[in-house]
């Protein structure tokens, strides 16, 4: 009996490997088809036959053979079907489960792309809407990105302009100037003519650059601003002060003229009390003429008509003649005034009036906010292929949001009180002349700690 039911079994698992094999070899839906059919294929004659033949050598008839046959293939069956239905059960889960996944990611990159897809026409949007002029190029200098604004800021179309450089087809004598101002300076400026060359545009242009994730330029994004009409009156704004100040020079120097003369006793002896008077009126007649005289350099430096006189200078006596300018002041204070010049430093090419202009508007500041007792040095020294120039004082120094507007016109730093005044346009000039020379100048301070200013004048190589 045991080699009966070995046998039989054997004949059932070779079959159900051959279906197997069978079945997961066909696609999708031939699987389907043929798990139809599984159940009738337990039924196949050729595969009874076989179990017949192998039971009726074991019992002793034929029809013995055939009826236990009979018995064991319909337990046999029935079992094996149960397996197949549990199988094809699990199989129908595992499946389903597959497509509920692939479904749900489907549906999560669906929203996505939905989401960017927003973004974007939102973005484009915000882009076309602005009035800055937007324009982003590549590596090459090739044209990505131009929006309706810098179309028309421009005057060119961004159908002709994708893909090729900004400037290409552009006249010579339509940019009068590509950039004016320092090369490394975030924001340039842009002056444009009409094709008829009677009318200018200027446009300030501020650029960033786009790097990728390894820290490569990949291209540039530029922000265009239309600030002809600002220029314009920055223009009438400077020409009204050249002019007023020049009106006003002719009466200021009669009056100090005629002050020297009646101090001089020329015209009858004075009291004490007139003299005290008229002295009082000399130092803010003097107050008038600097004030006159800065508003005057400042709008020679703003029209780009202010001259140097160079020549090579010592800028020793420079400093020697700045610091004796300054120490009775000093001495009224009880202010401690230094000077400290390396021996030996060579002459340099500058202005020296103009650099004496900048020494006196440092020092000026220096006395102003040093309380008495305190020390201001001024020193100089030979710094690479430099001079380098330091006023440095114990004052008050400068808040930490002063800093960086310092340098700025007309503006007073919030630590000035109503005994200290002035023009706010010293630091402006000596800004202005310093750069004019092919240097800089900067300031470092800490509040409570005093104040170093600092500039440097390059070494021009014979």
């Amino acid at each position: 009996m045991i080699y009966l039911i070995v046998a039989i079994g054997s004949l059932v698992v070779a079959f159900i490997v051959a279906k197997v094999v069978d079945f997961w070899g066909k696609s999708r839906e031939g699987r389907e088809r043929q798990s139809q059919d599984f159940y009738v294929d337990l039924e196949d004659e050729a595969l009874k036959d076989k179990i017949y033949q192998q039971v009726a050598g074991v019992v002793d008839s034929k029809y013995k053979g055939r009826e236990v046959s009979k018995a064991i293939y319909s337990v046999v069956s029935k079992e094996l079907q149960e397996k197949l239905a549990k199988a094809r059960g699990e199989l129908e889960q595992k499946y389903q489960k597959i497509i509920d996944e692939k479904s749900k990611t489907e549906e999560i990159v669906l929203k996505k792309y939905k989401k960017v897809l927003a973004e974007k026409k939102s973005t484009e949007a915000i882009v076309k809407s602005i009035a800055e002029g937007l324009v982003v190029v590549d590596s090459q200098g090739k044209v990505i990105m131009l929006n309706p604004a810098a179309e028309k800021l421009l005057g060119v179309d961004k159908k002709d302009k994708l893909g090729k450089s900004l400037l290409e087809g552009v006249k010579k004598e339509q940019l009068v100037s590509l950039v004016k101002g320092v090369p490394d300076k975030e924001e340039k400026e842009i002056e444009l003519v009409s094709q008829d060359d009677e009318t200018k545009k200027i446009l300030r242009a501020s650029t960033a650059v786009i790097e990728n994730e390894k820290g490569q330029t990949v291209g540039m994004v530029s922000v265009l601003s239309d600030i002809t009409k600002q220029k314009e009156l920055d223009q009438l704004k400077s020409q009204f002060i050249a002019n007023v100040s020049h009106e006003l020079r002719t009466p200021l120097v009669a009056i100090d003229k005629s002050i020297s003369l009646l101090l001089s006793k020329a015209v009858g002896s004075l009291s004490k009390e007139q003299e005290e008077f008229l002295s009082i009126a000399r130092r803010n007649l003097k107050r008038l003429t600097n004030l006159i005289n800065d508003l005057l350099d400042m709008s020679k430096l703003e029209a780009k008509r202010m001259a140097l006189n160079k020549r090579l200078s010592s800028i020793e006596e420079v400093v020697r003649e700045a610091v004796s300018s300054f120490q009775h002041w000093a001495d009224t204070k009880s202010i401690k005034l230094i000077q400290e010049v390396r021996e030996g430093l060579p002459q340099v090419n500058i202005d020296p009036d103009r650099v004496l202009q900048v020494l006196n508007n440092l020092l000026s500041n220096a006395l102003k906010f040093t309380p008495e007792g305190g020390e201001v040095k001024v020193s100089s020294f030979l710094e690479e292929d430099a001079l380098k120039v330091i006023v440095q004082d114990t004052g008050a120094g400068i808040p930490q949001k002063d800093l960086p507007r310092v340098f700025d016109k007309f503006y007073q730093a919030s630590f000035r009180t109503s005994e200290v005044t002035g023009t706010g346009l010293g630091l402006s000039i000596a800004k202005e002349i310093i750069e004019l020379h092919g240097g800089k100048i900067w300031v470092e301070s800490q509040e409570g700690k005093g104040a170093k200013f600092i500039f440097i004048l390059p070494i021009e190589k014979s």
